[in-house]
């Protein structure tokens, strides 16, 4: 019997599923895929259909959720009209309703529950709402002072690991891309979609971000590889000590969102020739 144990909450989301084909071709620990709609390949793992916003869902997955090690937590609602909707109080409040209905759930079956880890991103600094300043920093560059859910859920986890064997590791990729079917936080598409439409029109290939984004410079995780590694460290971290971390890729850093889109929309644009 595999000494871990994986369960991965929203694992049909672009973080999630990569995360599950990780851990489910890696092998070596059990996997317990979270998810309304059953993911498109499993990778050997087991699914859990499940709705995160109703505590009798959480509650009926227990005997699934038994002897959990590690918990990667990538589910996340949605509002309509992705600024507005992120200052959505009640999107704030189910997202926050989300994370206490599965802790709820689990940690009573979970005795030997070792860590969670949290995905957030750069809405953390508000990048939802204003430019980014570069370089931004854990602990120093948080826009507090913005209604978020990320607060909710942090909180939610300082507190509730007090006393507690766990500990908790929060992540803040800068921007991912990568495979997402069925998904909608996916950029490549709507940029292979632009270009194609573009085309049909006759139209030039131009930039569509408008001339502040032009110069913003971020750093660029593919989460078949850089997401899941590590969410991997972060689960079983040298210092147990809870922790916030800004994750970047080494291997592609230094991202132009007009160089990137650009390159994109490029090879859709050559392929359609």
């Amino acid at each position: 019997m595999a000494d871990k144990k994986v369960v991965i909450a929203g694992a049909t989301g672009l973080v999630g599923n990569a995360a599950l084909r990780h851990f489910g071709r890696a092998g070596g620990c059990d996997v317990v895929a979270l998810s309304r709609r059953k993911p498109r390949e499993l990778y050997g793992t087991r699914h859990v259909s499940i709705d995160l916003t109703a505590p009798a869902h959480c509650t009926q997955a227990a005997t699934a959720l038994q002897n959990t090690t590690h918990l990667v937590y990538a589910a996340l609602h949605e509002a309509p009209n992705l600024i507005d909707g992120w200052r959505d109080p009640d999107q704030i409040r189910t997202n926050d309703l989300m994370l206490r209905n599965l802790m709820a759930a689990l940690e009573p079956v979970a005795p030997t529950l070792r860590h969670v880890v949290l995905l957030q991103g750069t809405k953390a600094y508000g990048v939802h709402v204003r430019p980014l300043n570069v370089p931004a920093r854990e602990g120093r560059s948080e826009m507090y002072e913005q209604p978020n859910f990320y607060w909710a859920q942090e909180n939610f986890l300082r507190e509730r690991q007090q006393g507690k064997a766990w500990h908790w590791s929060i992540l803040r990729p800068v921007l991912i891309v990568g495979e997402a079917i069925g998904g909608a936080m996916d950029l490549i598409p709507p940029l292979g979609v632009y270009a194609a439409m573009l085309r049909e029109q006759g139209r030039p290939l131009d930039y569509p971000g408008g001339a502040a984004r032009v110069s913003q410079a971020v750093d660029v995780d593919l989460p078949t590889a850089t997401v899941p590694v590590t969410a991997l460290v972060a689960c079983d971290p040298p210092t147990a000590a809870p922790e916030v971390l800004i994750q970047t890729s080494f291997s592609v850093s230094g991202f132009c969102q007009y160089c990137g889109a650009t390159s994109i929309t490029t090879w859709y644009w050559l392929r359609a020739t």
